[in-house]
């Protein structure tokens, strides 16, 4: 004799997993619709960086050229620093930028707004040393023999600002900064010059580098508003 069926078990069963099926639809698409409208902070930031990246190498494909750096006072020489930290910035992913008001108040204060030996001389406008006899350098007044070190020589003023963010970004002496400037990032704050100057500590050896350069940007953001 055979088995009887037993339909209302195969249909509580079928019910069972309709329900299971439209509540698992509904939950897929109520996450799909939040992950839409609200993505995670690693899904936003790995699409930006790839948006950055895309962006960047369609800049350099433009060939742009490097600003002339021309200036004969101190309001043009902030303005020529601008221009030199745009065209920078262009091809330098967000992570990896030095705010403004801190590469000019360095500049302005380490080369005597453009007028120092060094900056006249050799495009040196932050006094970076170089440990290395072969490499282009100048040797501080009176000193006529290899020290140890001299004041490197650029090729353009601009290349000497390409080299002191490339020191910040790279060299271990500025760790702090680095550390400090991402957790900024982190949090979409702007970053704060007043704060990351104080991690520059080994960029000179005068206790109160930290005060003097900030005095100097705020004597930059005076020349701006003219």
């Amino acid at each position: 004799m055979p088995k009887k069926i037993n339909w209302d078990n195969i249909l509580n069963k079928a019910w069972l997993y309709t329900k299971i099926f439209f509540v698992s639809g509904i939950i897929c698409a109520l996450v799909f619709t939040w992950g839409t409208f609200n993505p995670n902070k690693w899904s936003k930031q790995k699409v930006n960086a790839e948006l950055e990246h895309f962006y960047l190498e369609k800049i350099k494909d433009l060939d742009l050229r490097e600003p002339e750096f021309i200036y004969n006072d101190d309001i043009q020489f902030v303005r020529a620093m601008h221009k030199c930290i745009d065209y920078i910035n262009f091809t330098t992913p967000k992570d990896r930028r030095v705010p403004w008001e801190m590469i000019i108040g360095q500049a302005a204060l380490e080369s005597g707004w453009g007028k120092s030996r060094f900056a006249i001389k050799g495009n040196n406008l932050f006094g970076i040393r170089t440990f290395t006899e072969t490499v282009p350098h100048l040797k501080p007044s009176g000193v006529e023999k290899w020290s140890g070190w001299g004041v490197r020589v650029f090729a353009s003023k601009c290349d000497s600002v390409k080299e002191y963010i490339r020191l910040l970004n790279e060299h271990t002496a500025y760790k702090e900064f680095r550390v400090k400037r991402q957790a900024m990032l982190d949090k979409n704050k702007p970053l704060d010059s007043f704060v990351l100057i104080k991690t520059l500590d080994a960029f000179s050896t005068t206790k109160d580098y930290d005060k003097r350069v900030i005095r100097m940007i705020n004597k930059i953001k005076k020349l701006e508003n003219k």
